[in-house]
Parts: C-alpha cells; sequence; structure tokens
C-alpha cells in the first residue's frame, strides 16, 4: 500500500490505498494512514469513498462475470432504476466496481460481491451461516436444519437465505372478522423477511475477516446477526433518523435490482409493517462486534383455528404479541405499550378476555409489584 507522504505542508496522497485479497481489513490501517480527510483546505477524494469502492491488489477485471452484469443492467433500465452506460465496462468503471491502476483494472469490493465469479475466493468470510432450532434456545440438541457458508454474489444469498426462511415458517387461513372472508396468514410478513435480510447483507463490515453473517430461525423469533456492529457515530436510537451507509456502492446496486430504497426506508418499513399487523416491535442490540435484529412470530394459535383467539381484538392481539415476545410482563409494561390515551380499566377488560380465552395466565397476588403476565403453556 503506498505510503502518505508531506510535502510543503500539505498531505498528499500518491494513488487510491488497495486492499489486498482475503485481507480487507487493510483499510483500516489506510484510514489511518490518511488522518484527517481535510488538511490544509484539500479533500482527499479516497476518503469519500466506502470501503466497497476501493480496488483490491492482485485481482483483475476477470474476476467478474460479464453475463451476470449484463443482465443487471437490462433489468435496472427496465426497471427505470438505472439511466447511465450500458456497455458492461463502462458501467462497472462508473459504479466503481473495477479501477484502473498501473496494473491494469482491478476488482472492486462491490465488484466482487455483486457481480463475481467466485466472491468467497476473495472474501472467504462473506457468507451467511442459517441455522433453524426446534426449539426456543440455541442449544446443539435443538437443530434441525444447518447450513453453513451459503456463499455466492450477494444476491444469491439474499434469495437462498429468504427462500428457506419463507418456506420453514408456518402459513395458514384465518377469517375476516367482518365478512367471514378467508384470507392468508403467515407468521412473517414477507416483506419484514426480505428487509432484514438484504439490510444485513447490504450493511455488513466486509472488513471483519474472521466471521460469517447468521441468521437463526427459533420456535418464536428469527434472529439475524451481523459482523462488525453499527458504523461509527450511529447508536440504535438513531435507526430510525440517521440512514448511513457503510457500503454505498452495493446499496446503490441492490436499488438497481429493486432490493432497497433510494432513501434507507429498510429499518422504518420493518417497524411499520410489524405494527399494522399486530406485532412485537423488533429488536435491535449492538456491541460494537456484532449488530443484531430480534423479530417474533405471530402467536401459533392463529395457525391452529382457534376461535378464541379469531375473536380477540387487534389490542388485544397487540397485547398476546407483546407478552411473547417478553415472556413475562408487568402490568405496567402492559399500559406503557398503549400512547394513545387507552385507559386502564379498556386494558383491564382487555387482560380479563385473555385470561378467560386461555390465552395467558396471571402469576403473583393482587395489584402487587409480582404480578406478571405470561402466554399459557410457555416456561419464561
Amino acid at each position: 500500500m503506498e505510503q502518505l507522504r508531506q510535502k510543503c505542508g500539505r498531505i498528499a496522497l500518491r494513488t487510491a490505498p488497495r486492499l489486498a485479497p482475503g485481507d480487507v481489513a487493510t483499510y483500516v490501517e489506510a484510514q489511518r494512514e490518511q488522518g484527517s480527510a481535510m488538511t490544509d483546505h484539500r479533500l482527499d477524494r479516497t476518503s469519500l469513498r466506502g470501503i466497497d469502492g476501493l480496488p483490491i491488489s492482485d485481482t483483475s477485471i476477470d474476476l467478474i462475470d460479464f453475463d451476470l452484469v449484463e443482465t443487471h443492467i437490462a433489468q435496472a433500465v427496465a426497471r427505470g432504476r438505472y439511466s447511465g452506460p450500458t456497455d458492461v465496462r463502462a458501467y462497472l468503471r462508473e459504479k466503481h466496481c473495477v479501477a484502473d491502476s498501473g496494473e491494469g483494472m482491478l476488482a472492486t469490493p462491490a465488484g466482487i460481491l455483486c457481480f463475481g465469479r467466485q466472491p468467497q475466493g476473495v472474501f472467504p468470510r462473506a457468507v451467511v451461516d442459517l441455522v433453524h432450532y426446534r426449539g426456543i434456545d440455541a442449544v446443539s440438541f435443538e437443530v434441525a436444519h444447518l447450513e453453513k457458508n451459503i456463499g455466492g454474489t450477494i444476491f444469491e444469498q439474499i434469495m437462498r437465505v429468504e427462500s428457506y426462511l419463507w418456506t420453514n415458517i408456518h402459513h395458514g387461513m384465518t377469517l375476516d372478522g367482518t365478512s367471514a372472508q378467508r384470507i392468508e396468514l403467515h407468521e412473517y410478513p414477507r416483506v419484514v423477511l426480505r428487509e432484514l435480510v438484504v439490510n444485513m447483507i447490504a450493511h455488513r463490515d466486509y472488513a471483519t475477516a474472521m466471521s460469517a453473517s447468521r441468521v437463526m430461525l427459533f420456535r418464536d423469533r428469527i434472529e439475524w446477526l451481523n459482523p462488525g456492529g453499527l458504523p461509527a457515530g450511529i447508536t440504535i436510537k438513531d435507526l430510525r433518523a440517521v440512514h448511513a451507509a457503510r457500503n454505498p456502492i452495493i446499496l446503490s446496486i441492490l436499488y438497481e435490482a429493486g432490493y432497497v430504497e433510494a432513501i434507507g426506508q429498510g429499518i422504518d418499513t420493518v417497524i411499520t409493517v410489524l405494527a399494522r399487523e399486530s406485532m412485537a416491535d423488533p429488536r435491535f442490540e449492538d456491541t460494537g462486534a456484532f449488530f443484531q435484529v430480534t423479530v417474533f412470530g405471530k402467536s401459533p394459535e392463529r395457525f391452529y383455528e382457534n376461535e378464541a383467539y379469531a375473536r380477540l381484538t387487534e389490542r388485544q392481539r397487540r397485547i398476546v404479541a407483546f407478552i411473547r415476545a417478553q415472556r413475562e410482563v408487568a402490568p405496567t409494561a402492559v399500559s406503557a405499550l398503549f400512547e394513545d390515551g387507552v385507559t386502564a380499566r379498556s386494558l383491564q377488560r382487555d387482560v380479563k378476555a385473555l385470561v378467560d380465552a386461555n390465552l395467558i395466565t396471571i402469576t403473583g397476588t393482587g395489584r402487587g409489584r409480582n404480578v406478571r403476565y405470561r402466554i399459557v403453556g410457555e416456561a419464561v
């Protein structure tokens, strides 16, 4: 990697930093070498790029599958999401999927991951591990299905993971409360599965060469786990207000393919759709090393012709989903769930209806602090 040099009190970069194949973490070193993006009123253009647009040493344009690129361009144009050059090489240059250098055309992470012939030859840990558990705990004797190292391009990974999840969650029918018309019922909205799989792959930290992304399907929930944590300066509280792109070129290509929107609405969509389906809010956790999203499915009672469940109001269904997600809750937590002026008396009637329907149980006595609501038949 070329070194920075000091001249006349100004810092200049000889060439764009290059990433070694299989060791993308060297980008971190390059960023340290560059220091501040502006010195003496000069901006270094390479400091404005994400890691996915930097050239990788010892690669070439031959690692790119031109047929994949040609198909992508045609479909992006047809969708009205791309209007640039349609020549494959010109497209790859414009999208920073390749970069000119003294060594010829070098591939970038975006080019390899989106259109590479064998992406894992350069990024061996840019894969997804998929685990399906029978129960609610991540223990080896509960594993029903395991797929390690799901690879290929990011498009192939998205399709394989989403397809497995959709095939292996509960699907059924229910009656419309007003017309008695039968309607389809799914444990998880498909748009939520799609958005979170795409979000995981689009925003993962490809400089972390040691860990795979992971998707875990449990009896009551799905967890998406991504190495790298949130981008620097972004917290969980910022997720709906700030849209930071760790891999802006990959995101732009996903936009052209119809997987994401241009203004970063993925998390907003997930939260809104879950609320409309009377499902529990998603859980977000950022450890710095990993970022995790957890979504709890609809109550199993919906899929087994449970007449009591069919008669519940939307508010009562939301209470059931909330209790199931939390395992056990205090009455004050249920009250805090509704910010639209629902009275305490109304919530008491809802809880009584759920108890009478044998959907929840109450532990503790009276109205003391030890009172808790739990789902009937589920251990805490």
